[in-house]
């Protein structure tokens, strides 16, 4: 517990004079909602709603002071102290970590960030970490504190829920936190106060730009994870990707900074991949000694998760001969190029590949692998990034043999008006796969199990790990792995 004067100390702000800096906050809230008697309330100017319409409420609930943008006159009458401040969001995050008696500084945190590649680096990076010392996870799946894992509500929470967690890490004695760091959370300041021992960049390709709105702006969200105050001590950059290159050369003049890819001038270098249906080996070379991977994991783009992974702990100073022999035991990430088998004699997995680049890795990887037909069944999500939907429709088109379209997290929009956007990319390809389109997304997995012949590889894109539609603003109960394991018992045993 805090008192105002403590919480307050090093933020530059005004004060109404109402009250004593004296009092002792129990919690730093910013949702009204959640406010208890004892908390402080902050309200944040949000993108959907201004939380300055809920000082009143939050006041009601019990809340001993106020932080904002400007002062509420209503509330003086009420000696309530308010403190006004020029960016409540930005202030927010140092209000909650002070609470919290700042936890973070008690853990070496890891950030990952990048368009693709972060929960699966996430994942693995996690893994290595726990197989030398003690690592949390915090990601788009769960959050791990050491002993429990709790379904995540965002990739990176809220500033109240990262401090609750990172608290509950420190308490079971964890030495490591694994964050995922999405570039809403950094353009919203949510990690603003959080110090990066490590800090990762796997790539920055077309998505979220609905919210950004261009690549530039997208791409500087991202950037500020490795220019923050303090700077992370280590960066890894994927330097094959073209904007990963472009933030080596920004960071060229500041030790600690290591490239990984495929290209020959990679201080973490693969060559010679080997990429199949069950594992995944290739050589490492680091300076200048050449080590075997062989990793449970397929396709040849998580050559750089694993590069991104084994580089960052091995920066954190832990030797790369044992990370590599703790890689066999990785168990892999739900929703990421999940198998799905119930014995039947064709492929079947499950991926989260929502975005051009997404679909790309996989499909333009199946190269030189075993298979027959390759049959993809997606969709788009609704009030997201439209530019994105034509480009995944020639994608799939010019990879698979037959394309199912089907609905993904409409949301508001009609379905059909998602698919007719994918069309148009599907159409302007000279290399037409069959096409054939289902709304109803158990349908469409049913039919594409339904086509399946022997050797046949089946992907169902878009929604990995998640277990809900979104129509409307209703969250229905859907999980990909549970249809799909349904229809296939039903055909194994036709």
């Amino acid at each position: 517990m805090k008192t105002l004067h403590e919480l307050l100390a090093h933020i530059p702000c005004s004060w109404n004079g109402k009250g004593k800096l004296t009092v002792q906050i129990d919690h730093v809230q910013s949702d009204s909602r959640k406010v208890k008697p004892g908390d402080l309330f902050v309200a944040v100017s949000g993108f959907h709603m201004d939380g300055h319409k809920f000082i009143k409420e939050a006041i009601q609930r019990g809340a001993k002071a106020i932080v904002a943008e400007h002062f509420d006159p209503s509330v003086n009458d009420l000696g309530i102290p308010q403190f006004g401040v020029s960016n409540s969001r930005a202030v927010l995050s140092r209000l909650v970590a002070c609470s919290y008696d700042f936890p973070a500084v008690k853990l070496k945190c890891i950030g990952v960030t990048g368009t693709n590649g972060k929960t699966t680096t996430a994942f693995l990076t996690h893994h290595l970490l726990n197989s030398v010392s003690r690592s949390g996870l915090v990601g788009s799946i769960y959050y791990d504190d050491g002993s429990t894992q709790r379904p995540a509500e965002n990739t990176t929470p809220v500033p109240e829920a990262l401090n609750e967690t990172l608290t509950r890490m420190v308490a079971n004695g964890l030495s490591y936190c694994v964050m995922e760091v999405s570039s809403h959370a950094l353009d919203q300041d949510r990690t603003q106060d959080l110090q990066f021992s490590s800090a990762v960049f796997t790539n920055l390709t077309q998505d979220h730009l609905d919210y950004h709105h261009n690549f530039e702006a997208y791409y500087q969200a991202k950037r500020k994870l490795f220019f923050s105050e303090p700077m992370p001590e280590h960066s890894l950059i994927n330097g094959d990707d073209s904007y990963g290159a472009r933030l080596l050369k920004e960071l060229h003049l500041n030790s600690g900074v290591v490239s990984y890819g495929a290209n020959n001038s990679r201080d973490y270098l693969a060559r010679k991949i080997q990429p199949s249906l069950s594992n995944l080996s290739f050589e490492l070379v680091h300076g200048g000694k050449s080590l075997q991977v062989t990793a449970p994991l397929i396709l040849r783009h998580n050559v750089y998760n694993i590069l991104a992974a084994l580089s960052t702990v091995s920066e954190e100073g832990f030797p790369l001969k044992d990370l590599i022999s703790a890689l066999a035991h990785f168990s892999g990430v739900p929703g990421r190029m999940e198998r799905i088998d119930e014995g039947q004699d064709f492929q079947v997995f499950v991926d989260y590949a929502h975005t051009p680049d997404g679909l790309y890795n996989v499909l333009s990887s199946l190269g030189g692998i075993s298979k027959n037909r390759v049959i993809s069944v997606f969709g788009c999500g609704g009030d997201r990034d439209r530019e994105k939907r034509p480009m995944m429709g020639e994608i799939a088109s010019r990879f698979s043999d037959i394309v199912i379209l089907t609905s993904d997290n409409p949301r508001s929009e009609v379905p059909e008006d998602i698919l007719e956007e994918i069309r148009r990319g599907i159409n302007g390809n000279q290399k037409k796969a069959e096409l054939l389109v289902k709304i109803d997304r158990k349908e469409a997995i049913r039919q594409a199990i339904e086509l399946a012949e022997t050797d046949d590889l089946v992907f169902i894109f878009g929604k990995g790990h998640e277990d809900y539609q979104i129509v409307g603003k209703e969250k229905i109960p859907f999980s990909d792995q549970k249809v799909a394991r349904h229809w296939l018992r039903e055909h194994v045993h036709a």
